[in-house]
């Protein structure tokens, strides 16, 4: 009874102030992730010690990042995935590979090991389209060139993301990182992928004809959730992140007729208000802020750190932008607009520490990279296309 009676104080406790500080950030016209995180730092072991992680909120944790990575793969118009134009391919491959391999170097030069350098290289390829899309939606900006490159880039980026992030979780159970289990792993990725979208695609068209004349209320929804667990065991079953098997649930449930899609986002918003900002929280907990004051000597090195990754977290996506050759387009704006981080690097981050590849200060460092990114990003792509604006 006493432990029932602190669960549910705790969670309690995470769910109101995940609230509280989401809307502070909102109204400071930043992303409410950016005001869970703060929350879980502020109310958790590091300052107030009010919230700590506990084996329930844990499995509450990774249902949220389940029901998020359902929630972006269904965001996506899986028409629109595979008629992506080929520079939106390139930033995304370039936006990809040139902060991977200086987040590694970097890791590397810093007296990490190789299995942390290749974590810290995963979580610096990510993009939040997120934050960006409600920039442009707020500055009517959308319909541009420069937003349908972004796009298209983000969704690939994701795609991308999610396979080396289930290549990384399987070397961190090989002690020998080798070419030959890289391209293991990435096969099993894409195949799982293929697959899955090809005959989950088919089956669905014809399922869920059936499933619509069901007279139970919330039939769809609750079958496309059995979709989303269903798919999300056998990405584990074949060793990948369970998020793999969510993004493909929600991707192939983008083919569904616009009416059901609409049903099944609207069902799950109250799920995803729910689950989703624990996971944020949860990770807001694990980082010290004490390692950051910059009065203490030994916390110098993790400052510098921490500096370096943000700068060519920026420029490595920034530079992306210049990929594309196409004349009349801003490419810096293209490039700038990649560089938020946000959740899907939060993911990769908390998985890293987690399964221990990761201490608390380096976790620390890469989350605080994540949230610079995510600040600074939308300050300056409203300068950019204001300043744009008034050119034209």
């Amino acid at each position: 009874m006493n432990e029932m009676f602190i669960f549910l104080l705790i969670l309690a406790s995470v769910l109101f102030f995940a609230k509280v500080f989401g809307e502070i950030a909102l109204k400071l016209g930043q992303n409410a992730i950016i005001g869970e995180l703060i929350a879980g730092i502020i109310m958790g072991p590091a300052i107030l010690g009010i919230i700590h992680e506990t084996p329930v909120l844990s499995c509450m944790s990774e249902l949220g990042v389940i029901i998020l990575l359902f929630e972006v793969g269904l965001s996506i118009n899986i028409k629109e995935f595979f008629k992506v134009s080929g520079w939106a391919t390139l930033v995304a491959f370039v936006g990809v590979v040139i902060p991977y391999f200086l987040g590694y170097f970097v890791f590397l030069h810093f007296g990490l090991t190789n299995t942390q350098a290749i974590f810290a290289g995963a979580i610096l390829t990510a993009t939040s389209i997120g934050i960006t899309a409600r920039v442009f939606l707020d500055l009517k900006y959308l319909e541009t060139q420069e937003a349908k490159i972004v796009l298209g880039a983000a969704i690939i980026d994701d795609v991308i993301v999610l396979g080396i992030l289930a290549v990384v979780l399987e070397l961190i159970t090989d002690k020998i990182v080798t070419f030959k289990t890289f391209l293991h792993v990435s096969k099993n990725a894409v195949v799982f992928l293929a697959v899955s979208i090809v005959v989950g695609i088919f089956v669905v068209s014809v399922v869920f004809k059936f499933i619509s004349k069901m007279k139970q209320a919330n039939a769809i929804f609750i079958m496309s959730v059995a979709l989303c667990f269903t798919l999300s065991a056998f990405s584990l079953k074949v060793k990948l992140a369970p998020i793999m098997g969510s993004f493909t649930a929600g991707l192939i449930l983008s083919t569904l007729r616009e009416q059901q899609i609409k049903e099944i986002r609207r069902d799950i918003k109250p799920i995803y208000a729910f689950f989703v900002p624990i996971f944020f929280v949860l990770m807001g907990t694990n980082i010290d802020v004490n390692m950051f004051n910059p009065f203490v000597i030994a916390n110098r090195e993790i400052l510098i750190l921490t500096g370096i990754l943000f700068i060519i977290a920026f420029i490595g996506k920034a530079l992306a932008g210049f990929a594309v050759l196409k004349k009349g387009v801003n490419k810096f704006l293209i490039g700038i607009s990649m560089v938020p981080r946000g959740e899907v690097g939060l993911i990769i981050a908390g998985l890293g520490l987690k399964n221990n590849v990761f201490g608390i200060r380096d976790y620390s460092s890469l989350v605080a990279v994540i949230m610079l990114t995510t600040f600074t990003t939308p300050i300056m792509l409203k300068y950019i296309i204001s300043k744009q604006k008034k050119v034209t």
